[in-house]
């Protein structure tokens, strides 16, 4: 199986299994409006956290939400590693539930194409468009 078959079969089960979750009530924490805007595009519909928001600081928004899992959802460069990193401290002293296992599981197939979440999109479509040509 060529590696964008791969993808192809792979990603749309995370993004089910992200749907579900946010769905179910479970907040997902992106870095900007474009993330939450493209997961959107990709048929996903629930809360959006914005960690690139301005005027109040992660912390304060993240303290808002006390006591629930949370779905870490960040780009996936190198950036986006100390981000999540830094979020999954803060939650979990705040006494949350990081879930950050679609974002790990969704790096591990793209990171090596694309960089950020918004991207997801119009990579997806692009390797549809290979696998029809």
């Amino acid at each position: 199986m060529k590696t964008y078959e791969r993808i192809l079969e792979r990603v749309p089960k995370i993004l089910e299994r992200l749907s579900v979750k946010a769905a179910s009530g479970v907040p997902i924490i992106v870095e900007g409006k474009k993330d939450a805007s493209a997961l959107m595009r990709l048929g996903i519909a629930g809360e959006f956290i914005k960690v690139k928001e301005g005027g109040k600081v992660l912390e304060d928004r993240l303290d808002a939400i006390r006591c629930r899992e949370i779905v870490i959802l960040v780009d996936f460069d190198e950036h986006g590693t100390e981000i999540a990193k830094e979020i999954t401290r803060i939650l979990e002293y705040c006494d949350c539930r990081p879930d950050s296992t679609i974002w790990r599981d969704l790096r591990a197939l793209v990171r090596k194409d694309i960089k950020d979440v918004e991207g997801l999109p119009s990579y997806l479509e692009s390797l549809k468009k290979k696998m029809e040509g």
